[in-house]
């Protein structure tokens, strides 16, 4: 399955976004992207959207590397 929530395989949106916000690809990019990522994780729980669990769990494996 294509990585669809850093960048990878879809519309390139994510690509344009981070060449945008360079600063997204930092240490200080991370925390509004973690907590963007949080917000939608419980959304997700609750139903909305529940495909997007998966690569958002794995951006938030990433970003914590």
């Amino acid at each position: 399955m294509p990585d669809r929530s850093c960048g990878g395989g879809g519309d390139g949106t994510a690509n344009r976004v981070r060449a945008e916000f360079p600063i997204l690809d930092t240490p200080t990019g991370h925390t509004p992207l973690l907590v963007a990522t949080a917000d939608l994780l419980q959304s997700a729980s609750r139903g909305d959207h529940p495909e997007l669990a998966e690569p958002l769990e794995e951006l938030v494996a990433r970003l914590q590397q």
